[in-house]
């Protein structure tokens, strides 16, 4: 194998690796810390659905188009690397996972908690709190399933790219 081919197995393999793991952690991140702090006391719900939107649609933005260059290294590995297809093939699909995922699971609770940014009647503010916060700890579970699926990508492709190397 020449040295360029080798240096570019590396690049991908730091790609693949890197790039799901910190997809993984940047979709668990808003789970585990920026949900929670949308749920503090004392903030209305109005602006509790600002502040979700707005997290919403800056992963929407960003986490794809991570799942999307850290599945092409993989894909990269898959094709170069023949001992290793199944195992690249399979970090691949796992990290990608998160856009079926989001369409088939999570984008109903997601636009569903984008609408309550309009501002709801004082007197049916209970019932509207409570439901907004049962939508949330939803949300807030599936978001933290889905960012399990490029973690095991990169687990897999870490696997198989310490093995390659033994």
């Amino acid at each position: 194998m020449s040295s360029s081919m080798s240096i570019m197995l590396c690049v991908a393999q730091f790609v693949g690796i890197v790039g799901a793991a910190f997809t993984s952690g940047s979709i668990l991140s808003v789970s585990l810390i920026a949900i929670p702090a949308l749920k503090a006391p004392k903030v209305t719900l109005p602006d509790t659905a600002v502040r979700f939107r707005t997290l919403a649609l800056t992963g929407r933005k960003i986490m794809p188009s991570l799942a999307v260059l850290s599945t092409s290294g993989f894909g990269f590995l898959a094709w170069k690397v023949p001992s290793a297809r199944m195992a690249y093939s399979i970090a691949a699909g796992c990290t990608i996972g998160i856009v079926p995922f989001t369409l088939l699971l999570l984008l109903r609770t997601t636009f569903t908690l984008m609408s309550k940014t309009e501002v709801v009647e004082p007197k049916s503010r209970g019932a509207e709190d409570e439901n907004w916060e049962k939508l949330l700890d939803r949300w807030m579970f599936m978001n933290g399933v889905r960012a399990m699926l490029p973690l095991l990508g990169a687990l897999v492709g870490l696997q198989s790219a310490l093995s390659c190397h033994t």
